[in-house]
């Protein structure tokens, strides 16, 4: 215990619980109320001096969100203090197992027992969603279970501080396992992204496997984006066939053909639970053709470039430009705009101009070399005073973290005036009463 404190604000450190990756976790006690506690920590030591301050902010903040949620299957947040070096939540300490040790140590569970567990998560992210809370980060590691099975979902509040640590432009750092394709591709998260989660852990309580197991965080992220997984039934042969739809519809990589809600979800898990068959959203069976369609060999070349600077995620932004884009000259100007200023763009932009003499394109298509039409349009952000533009970021950091450096560069490049840029940064603030926050901040 010598490296650990022995107290932290008013609360004495009984014991350490277990390290978390910006700090630790520690059993407490509350001296005044007479109770245990768990306490979660951030240390300035993980992170950069220049975003320490940033990231107590957001601690704060997320720590407040967290509190205001009152639920039975939902662990407290009591207290919140910190300073320079270090940042903590005070929260229930509940006497149980978290799930991702028991599914690692080989628990299986019956059936029953996996729709309680799956109806009492979905239950408190209902209620969570019609607060305005976001989890997303649900995952094994973030439930705690109980004995009956009783369940209990963790880290309302620090989760979103979490996972922007996870995806940067291009970059994911970690096994983003349960991340919904939305939040790999950096798109707005809201409660369904919360709903493809619990798709994943239904998934591994049923079959005992990761439906996108793979070695690398971007083998990983490729299968989330693009492959779908076994049907569970073919792992696991005794399940009921309603289960394959299921998971099918909570994992369909178009938040719109997923469960829109937690209720609906927990509606086919009954279904299933009964002997039904539980069918996938309807899609069309006709599959759209590309409105622009590059040679095999073009596609290649453009993705193994794009992925230099996007990483895996380039394979999705072609097939999503390819669907949007009138014309060739417009799917090499979508693409351009995921490319990071500068030097990387002026060498995509090089690239792409030789696609068309290195491999070539089908009949009738053409690739547009690096002209003016070809080139992103100015940037505005010259509109803007560095100060401004500081003050903005650090503003907005305190509710998206690290991430705010990147949309402040999106905004200001698109934006003519002040009012414009806080108008489109508030829009990647997922609580109504954040954003409103966050806009009152301009002046």
């Amino acid at each position: 215990m010598a490296e650990h404190p022995q107290a932290i604000g008013k609360y004495r450190i009984t014991r350490p619980l277990g390290k978390g990756a910006m700090g630790m976790v520690y059993e407490g006690f509350d001296p005044v109320i007479e109770r245990k506690v768990a306490i979660k920590t951030i240390l300035a030591e993980y992170l950069d001096a220049a975003d320490m301050e940033e990231a107590v902010a957001r601690f704060k903040r997320e720590a407040q969100a967290g509190g205001r949620l009152q639920h039975p299957g939902i662990v407290g947040v009591y207290e919140y203090g910190g300073d320079d070096a270090m940042a903590f939540i005070v929260m229930e300490y509940v006497e149980g197992e978290e799930l991702k040790r028991m599914l690692t140590g080989g628990k299986r569970f019956e059936l029953i027992e996996i729709f309680e567990i799956m109806k009492q998560l979905l239950g408190a992210l209902d209620y969570s969603h019609k607060q305005g809370v976001v989890h997303r980060d649900i995952k094994p590691a973030n439930l705690m279970v109980m004995p009956g099975p009783k369940v209990k979902v963790m880290d309302f509040g620090i989760a979103r501080l979490a996972s922007s640590s996870l995806t940067q432009v291009g970059t994911v750092v970690g096994t983003p396992t349960h991340m919904s394709p939305e939040q790999l591709m950096g798109l707005t998260a809201d409660g369904r992204a919360d709903l493809w989660g619990c798709g994943v852990i239904l998934y591994e309580l049923l079959t005992g496997v990761s439906p996108f197991l793979a070695e690398t965080p971007a083998t990983v992220m490729h299968k989330v984006l693009q492959t779908d997984p076994p049907k569970p039934s073919a792992i696991n042969a005794a399940l009921p066939p309603g289960f394959d739809g299921v998971i099918a519809r909570a994992l369909a990589k178009k938040a719109d053909e997923r469960f829109q809600n937690a209720r609906e979800f927990q509606a086919a898990l009954l279904q299933a639970l009964q002997g039904k068959v539980v069918r996938p959203a309807a899609t069309s069976s006709v599959r759209k053709a590309p409105a622009v369609s590059l040679s095999p060999e073009a596609l290649a070349e453009i993705e193994r470039s794009l992925s230099r600077h996007v990483g895996p995620l380039a394979a999705v932004l072609i097939r999503q430009s390819q669907g949007e884009a009138a014309t060739v000259e417009e799917f090499f100007k979508a693409l351009v705009e995921h490319v990071p200023e500068g030097d990387e763009q002026k060498a995509f932009l090089k690239k792409m101009a030789s696609v068309k003499g290195s491999v070539g394109a089908s009949a009738g298509d053409t690739v547009p070399q690096a002209t003016a039409a070809f080139k992103p349009a100015a940037s505005k952000s010259s509109t803007f005073t560095p100060e401004a533009l500081a003050a903005a970021e650090k503003c907005l950091a305190s509710y998206v973290g690290p991430l705010a450096r990147v949309f402040i560069k999106e905004a200001a490049g698109k934006s003519g005036n002040l009012k414009e840029l806080y108008a489109q940064l508030a829009a990647h603030i997922d609580s109504e009463e954040e954003r409103r926050a966050f806009l009152a901040s301009f002046k």
